[in-house]
């Protein structure tokens, strides 16, 4: 019975819970009339502007596949036997006598390969960024065995613009 003659004063006048408009006004601006801005004219160069921002902010050629569906592209043509396919998107044309993703490469009797990528992390400071690294979690089946593999695929744009090139790898071998 004392307990609930010492929180009866606390319910009545000095509880921090008021109803909502005995609070104060918040900060926030008044809500904006639609109808009222759709009736205001147009500045016709300030919306090209905004829509050839992002054209101008990429690095590569407008329509250009992104970082993420040229590695994922190159993961898929690794499962062909033609190494020119899969080489054709490495810098120069070539990944080189001993490419950064081997482990790959040489899997015997490969099936089947699954990549998940990641949100590209640019690596430069140049706007647009022009050092992209992309990374990865693949999934390799073969007749006999599955392995996984973790990593990432560092790309700059192509010489031309017309898209991206792979540049560098790390790939390592996951235990599950």
């Amino acid at each position: 019975m004392r307990r609930v003659l010492l929180l009866l004063p606390l319910l009545l006048g000095g509880c921090s819970c008021q109803p909502e408009s005995a609070r104060a006004p918040d900060d926030r601006p008044p809500p904006v009339d639609v109808s009222a801005a759709a009736s205001l004219p147009q500045d016709t160069s300030a919306a090209d502007a905004l829509r050839a921002a992002p054209a101008a902010l990429s690095a590569v050629a407008p329509g250009a596949e992104n970082e993420t569906t040229t590695v994922r592209n190159y993961i898929n043509v690794l499962l062909r036997p033609d190494r020119a396919a899969s080489d054709a998107f490495w810098r120069g044309g070539s990944a080189g006598s001993r490419p950064d993703d081997y482990v790959l490469r040489g899997i015997p009797d490969l099936r089947t390969l699954r990549v998940d990528t990641e949100v590209p992390i640019a690596r430069d400071t140049a706007v647009p960024s022009r050092l992209r690294e992309v990374p990865v979690r693949v999934r390799a089946v073969t007749a006999e065995n599955t392995f996984y593999y973790d990593g990432w695929y560092r790309l700059q744009p192509r010489a031309d613009g017309s898209g991206w090139e792979i540049t560098g790898a790390s790939i390592q071998p996951v235990l599950r």
